[in-house]
């Protein structure tokens, strides 16, 4: 089994932050590197590189960054340049935006959702720098 139980997790660079399960945050949070959640985060969270959301994990904000795998709840947007993955536990209540997505047999989504080419996807750090 790959990376925290994750299959590959293609795509996602090093962990950086771990939100644990017994854990609630409240607020934006926004990071450079890889952030897995298996707590609760109340408030958008943002990563140069990826976000994952744990079985038991819950976001109730939006969620941006590169590489997005989602096997918990999320209540908001979900915005990954590059890939997006909803595991069979998932379960999205929002719209989602990605090159290249995956869902899994058994994942829960409601809202729409926008397949962006690449390079018309908005690069995170580029819109930091400008």
């Amino acid at each position: 089994m790959g990376f925290f139980g994750f299959g590959d997790s293609k795509g996602m660079g090093s962990v950086d932050t771990i939100i644990g399960q017994d854990t609630s945050l409240r607020g934006n949070y926004s990071s450079k590197r890889s952030i897995r959640v298996d707590g609760e985060i109340h408030g958008n969270v943002t990563s140069e590189d990826g976000i994952i959301v744990g079985v038991k994990g819950l976001v109730r904000g939006n969620l941006t960054a590169k590489s997005v795998v989602v096997g918990g709840r999320v209540k908001g947007n979900v915005t990954a340049s590059q890939r997006l993955e909803l595991r069979e536990t998932a379960q999205v209540e929002g719209d989602l935006s990605a090159s290249v997505l995956i869902i899994e047999e058994g994942a829960v989504f409601e809202g729409n959702c926008q397949m962006e080419d690449a390079a018309k996807v908005v690069d995170i750090q580029k819109a930091r720098e400008n």
